[in-house]
């Protein structure tokens, strides 16, 4: 009976820290979001541009005129939200997201025209935003969306990405996009192929979000990306240029998984 009381005090202190960490990172920490505008309407998406600008938890990624021309610039996939006007040109942008289908990012309709709200709502968009706009109802819908995604950023699993936390943010990152971590005494250094980013995290923390089947500790200041290693010189490796030592430890494990005899 004890044991049984034990069990479920440990399991109210679990649930607890869970919530509190939740409410913790919803609270102090913003996400970075990857923002495009889709709008054929020049001076009110340079006014668009100017408001995303101003908001540190959002990066503009562009600016386009036509839906085409937003699918053939093959930002989408890194799009976290879209700002997206209805009528435009060749496709609109309700027949845009009817295309889209579950592949849309998230959307906040910008429109002239207030009676599209109740068909815009129907695709599930986070807000409906009636031109002209003022930075404070920009500034209100903004920050919706960033509570909005950051729920569900703690709430699901993701395959081609993880998320890291630098200068107060948190910032999406593409495995394919790194090459290497390294531990450096109390954060660690992501290297990818055009910058480096400081993260108060550990590595081992790091290493929990990255796919086994792609990374791999080998050295306790270093994780790398297997595909990235371009030599292997005995016990040490080069990744981008960037050569990387590998412990006794791990170097067996290594030579096996690149499937090499080792000297």
């Amino acid at each position: 009976m004890p044991l049984k009381i034990i069990n479920i005090n440990v399991y109210n202190v679990i649930i607890r820290l869970y919530w509190w960490y939740t409410i913790y990172l919803l609270t102090f920490y913003d996400m970075l979001l990857n923002t495009l505008i889709l709008d054929d309407d020049k001076v009110f998406s340079d006014i668009m541009e100017h408001y995303v600008s101003k908001v540190k938890f959002l990066h503009h990624l562009g600016t386009y005129k036509t839906t085409s021309d937003l699918i053939n610039s093959g930002k989408l996939d890194e799009t976290d939200l879209l700002f997206l006007d209805i009528e435009l040109p060749m496709m609109n942008g309700l027949e845009f997201l009817e295309m889209m289908g579950d592949k849309a990012p998230a959307v906040i309709i910008i429109s002239s025209k207030k009676e599209y709200g109740v068909e815009a709502f129907e695709y599930d968009v986070l807000d409906y935003l009636h031109k002209p706009v003022s930075f404070s109802r920009f500034m209100k819908s903004a920050n919706r969306a960033s509570t909005i995604l950051k729920k569900e950023l703690l709430s699901k699993p993701h395959n081609d990405h993880f998320f890291i936390r630098t200068d107060g943010l948190w910032i999406r990152m593409p495995f394919e996009d790194v090459s290497l971590v390294k531990g450096d005494n109390n954060q660690v250094i992501i290297k990818t192929k055009n910058e480096r980013i400081n993260s108060p995290m550990r590595l081992k923390d790091i290493m929990e979000k990255l796919p086994k089947t792609k990374f791999m500790q080998v050295h306790r200041s270093y994780i790398i990306h297997l595909d990235k290693i371009t030599k292997v010189d005995g016990e040490v490796i080069v990744v981008d240029n960037k050569t990387v030592p590998v412990s006794k430890t791990y170097i067996k494990e290594l030579y096996e998984r690149l499937n090499i005899e080792r000297k």
